[in-house]
């Protein structure tokens, strides 16, 4: 446990909310970026350690314990950025996706792509075992993508599991957790959507706007999730740390068959196809799952082609983000061996 002064703390607050803001862009790990800004390990440690005790210590105002024994500060100030981060960030994502639902999608797409060349280059398969892995996980991307992709799913215990599963982003880096929200279908629904409603509901609370149209179910959903994120961290960060820790190689292999496998889920070029019954011939049209029409871009069209531009610069963010962390840990390196 560190003693930081005030403006230390601020600077912590300030990293957590760019991690959190990261946990929402798929294809970005907000791990990855608590271990680029120096305190991924004791993040770690310190989740490690919550348990039941943690909350008799905060419900009993015990707060000298709670710091002592769960390094307090520590974890207040991660919180609160991730939380804070979550609010704002996902503003800016509703007001993208109104403007142009394409382009985000391009960006998100560029930004997997780059994620999966970097998983590769670092992994490289040494054996057979590591093959079968990939070989798994591409399987059963392949029979995700090909199949009915998971829609929008707004029950409950599934909720839950999406932010169960979705806190793997924070604690493993290099796994995108709104990636995997995005493979589930709920990506708008939990991080968009819901959010987007409960920050209405402060508003009419607070009363900068009065308004009848607060949706109380998203707000629930949001509940939910949240719940699930939570019981998530607790649970993942020693089982997931113990399996990354001793089948690295394995899981990382895993890793980057599914994802592979999984692209055509969130093909950015996609229109909603209701009458099933019509006949569509084009030479451009890929497939129809789940009321979705599938097709190439059309290079004569200013709209895709903006698009590939916003999946080049989502794939090269990613690739200087990687790069950045590299650089990074290099200068750490050299640090501590001086």
């Amino acid at each position: 446990m560190q003693n930081r002064n005030k403006s230390e703390l601020f600077i912590l607050l300030i990293k957590s909310i760019l991690m959190g803001s990261a946990n929402k862009l798929p294809g970005i790990s907000g791990g990855l970026v608590a271990l680029i800004t120096g305190f991924y390990n004791e993040m770690i440690n310190t989740f490690k350690k919550i348990n039941f005790q943690t909350f008799i210590y905060l419900f009993k105002g015990n707060f000298k314990k709670f710091n002592t024994h769960y390094n307090g500060h520590f974890l207040i100030i991660i919180l609160l950025g991730i939380i804070i981060s979550y609010f704002t960030t996902s503003q800016i994502l509703d007001y993208f996706f109104k403007i142009s639902e394409l382009n985000v999608w391009s960006l998100f797409y560029g930004m997997i792509i780059a994620s999966i060349i970097i998983l590769i280059k670092k992994n490289k398969i040494r054996n057979k075992k590591e093959i079968i892995f990939m070989l798994f996980g591409l399987v059963i991307g392949l029979i995700l993508s090909l199949s009915e992709p998971l829609s929008e799913n707004k029950n409950i215990l599934f909720v839950f599991f999406c932010g169960f599963i979705s806190i793997c982003g924070m604690v493993i880096p290099g796994i995108s957790g709104s990636f995997l929200l995005i493979l589930l279908g709920n990506y708008k629904l939990l991080l968009v959507d819901s959010v987007n409603a409960f920050i209405q509901f402060l508003k009419n609370i607070i009363g900068f706007q009065n308004s009848n149209e607060i949706d109380f179910e998203l707000i629930k959903i949001l509940i939910i999730f949240c719940l699930g994120s939570v019981i998530g961290l607790i649970l993942l960060s020693n089982l997931l740390s113990y399996l990354i820790k001793k089948y690295t190689n394995q899981i990382n292999q895993l890793i980057i068959g599914f994802v592979s496998g999984s692209l055509l889920i969130i093909w950015p070029w996609k229109k909603v196809y209701i009458n099933s019954d019509e006949t569509i011939n084009s030479f451009n049209n890929l497939e129809i799952t789940n009321n979705y029409l599938k097709y190439l871009p059309d290079l004569s069209e200013s709209n895709d082609l903006i698009a590939l531009i916003w999946i080049l610069f989502g794939f090269l963010f990613v690739i200087y983000i990687e790069n950045y962390a590299s650089r990074k840990k290099n200068i750490w390196t050299n640090r501590n061996k001086n």
